[in-house]
């Protein structure tokens, strides 16, 4: 699995010959991105929709959303484009699986995540803050987990070590800041140690990649 993460909470991900696109913000540049079989948004605020009408018409790409983001892409003149509903499973080309789960997101309509099974287990969660129902994903074992930090109605420092305390992801990678808000991950990272949590926390650069 490869993961480019482009800034905010636009990362790109290859696994298994598929090639899928979460949350492209309207500054994420668009040239750098490559081939896109999928967009994957997880809610309808301009800073995850963003550029989704014109990447998927680039690229040719198939957008997958809740209903408010559906709506949009539709009136946007998008015709590759699935809705989906909290707990939905879908499987894409190459086996690769998707289940699309709740997201803490008030200020959305319909805010969700997104657990990839592709070579490894990577959870998207949108914008979130800590849930009783995270606890119920530890299930699926997560490999990745891609995980909101900047406290601008998602979920802060501390919250976020409330996720990967209730996820035990193997390792997590900040995002949702940087672009429109701040944080500091190595507050991030003290709150982890703190509980004893040794999940590697993997900070990128914006246009890093990285192979798993």
């Amino acid at each position: 699995m490869k993961i480019t993460w482009y800034g905010h909470s636009c990362f790109y991900i290859e696994t298994r010959g598929i090639k899928l696109l979460f949350d492209p913000y309207p500054e994420v540049e668009d040239d750098l991105i490559g081939d896109v079989d999928y967009i994957l948004v997880t809610h309808e605020h301009s800073d995850h929709y963003g550029k989704t009408p014109l990447i998927a018409r680039l690229r040719d790409a198939t957008v997958i959303g809740p209903k408010p983001v559906y709506l949009m892409a539709i009136a946007d003149g998008i015709t590759k484009v699935e809705e989906v509903e909290w707990e939905e499973e879908l499987e894409l080309e190459g086996g690769v699986k998707v289940k699309v789960v709740y997201a803490e997101h008030p200020s959305s309509q319909y805010p969700v995540g997104y657990l990839i099974f592709g070579d490894k287990v990577l959870y998207h969660p949108g914008d979130t803050y800590s849930s009783p129902r995270f606890r119920e994903l530890k299930k699926y074992k997560i490999d990745i987990l891609l995980i909101p930090i900047s406290g601008r109605s998602t979920a802060n420092e501390r919250e976020a070590a409330d996720i990967v305390e209730a996820l035990r992801p193997k390792m997590a990678i900040p995002m949702h800041y940087g672009i429109y808000s701040s944080a500091d991950v190595e507050s991030f990272k003290r709150e982890l140690q703190k509980r004893r949590i040794w999940t590697l926390v993997r900070e990128f650069k914006p246009e890093e990649t990285l192979e798993v």
